[in-house]
């Protein structure tokens, strides 16, 4: 099966129960590395909001590793009760809950349609700070953020004659997106987390040109009082999530195997 024929089977799969909750898809991402990895991502189906606007439960990630061997049934996940609130809060990210109950029903479907013959891991999460980007139109609400684009082909700037000519990444602040590409100011990170303009001229660039968008999540190392800037402190791009809850079960599905580790990480988006 090809990777896009994979990505279709996964969200006619996975999208009635989706919906039911309340979610949308966001993507589906496949990787061929020896054993083949499909992550799922799943979110609200609200506007966006960045770090000032509260505190997101973001990167929760549920992963199942389907294997060749036989197993047992067991599950080490302490079931925690939400904390009761007055008022009632519309979500802002998908639960750790909601992560595990579709993976739980995508395995199931995925083992019931042999649709990976080969062993495969099977992630379900939100996209997280660091989001990847699926399409153009999921980049319109994040223009003034700084975004890195990998590239199949390098790509110059509007400027041919501009220092440093094409290029098969870049990094800069989202300025406009376009019907068939988006435009970047390029700019650099320093060690502390400051982003400063590149002063090169702005690059747009073509979206089927693009291997992979994401969003960054910048990082800014907190001054110790009484002490200059130094060299230890660094960005952060919020691509994996630190601490946060964790959980582990074993499943027996016919031939295979599932492994699952949950993983929720409440971070400010």
């Amino acid at each position: 099966m090809t990777d896009q024929a994979l990505r279709e089977t996964v969200i006619r799969l996975a999208q009635p129960l989706i919906h039911s909750l309340g979610l949308v898809v966001w993507g589906v991402e496949i990787a061929r590395a020896g054993r083949t990895l499909v992550r799922l991502f799943v979110d609200v189906p609200t506007a966006p909001q960045t770090e000032e606007s509260g505190a997101t439960p973001e990167g929760a990630i549920f992963s199942a590793i389907a294997e060749t061997d036989s197993g047992s049934a067991e599950s080490d996940h302490p079931q925690g009760e939400p904390s009761a609130t007055s008022t009632p809060v519309a979500p802002t990210s998908a639960t750790i809950e909601q992560c595990e109950e579709i993976s739980r029903h995508l395995a199931l479907a995925l083992e019931v349609e042999d649709s990976i013959a080969d062993a495969y891991v099977l992630e379900v999460s939100t996209p997280g700070l660091s989001r990847l980007f699926f399409s153009l139109e999921q980049m319109v609400p994040y223009v003034g953020d700084v975004v890195e684009a990998r590239l199949l082909t390098p790509v110059a700037s509007t400027d041919p004659a501009a220092h440093g000519g094409p290029r098969r990444v870049w990094r800069g602040t989202l300025t406009a997106v376009e019907e068939e590409g988006f435009v970047l100011a390029p700019v650099t990170i320093s060690p502390e987390g400051e982003v400063e303009d590149e002063n090169h001229p702005s690059v747009l660039l073509p979206w089927s040109a693009v291997r992979r968008a994401t969003r960054m999540y910048i990082f800014k190392q907190p001054q110790k009082p009484g002490k200059k800037p130094g060299n230890k402190a660094r960005g952060k791009d919020g691509s994996k999530g630190g601490g946060g809850q964790k959980a582990q079960k074993k499943a027996k599905s016919g031939k295979k195997t599932g492994k699952a580790i949950a993983d929720n990480d409440h971070t400010a988006n």
